[in-house]
């Protein structure tokens, strides 16, 4: 199996760089939050991870379109006594349908 080796979001911060350490005093004595780099990312909010081609496609087909417009097709049913539907969610710039992902 062939893989790529990526820069991802870090799981550890979530993004966020830094992380909360504690409470400190100021030298006016006002009270804030301290904040220390992520010890996994070294305040950076990336991470490098190995990844198969085939996740590397599904990212890099997410980037392309980020499905900002959908909408929905189908609708309703009622058949011999029950009620059911067929609708989905179908991304209007490029046409996937987002309840299979």
């Amino acid at each position: 199996m062939i893989k790529v080796h990526i820069l991802a979001q870090c799981e550890h911060c979530n993004d966020e760089a830094h992380l909360p350490k504690g409470e400190a005093e100021s030298y006016i004595g006002e009270r804030f939050t301290r904040y220390l780099p992520c010890p996994q990312c070294q305040g950076s909010g990336n991470q490098a991870k190995w990844v198969s081609l085939a996740v590397l496609a599904t990212l890099l087909k997410e980037i392309q379109c980020s499905h900002e417009h959908t909408s929905f097709q189908g609708g309703f049913h009622f058949t011999a006594g029950e009620v059911w539907d067929d609708i989905t969610e179908v991304c209007d710039d490029c046409g996937a349908n987002l309840d299979k992902q």
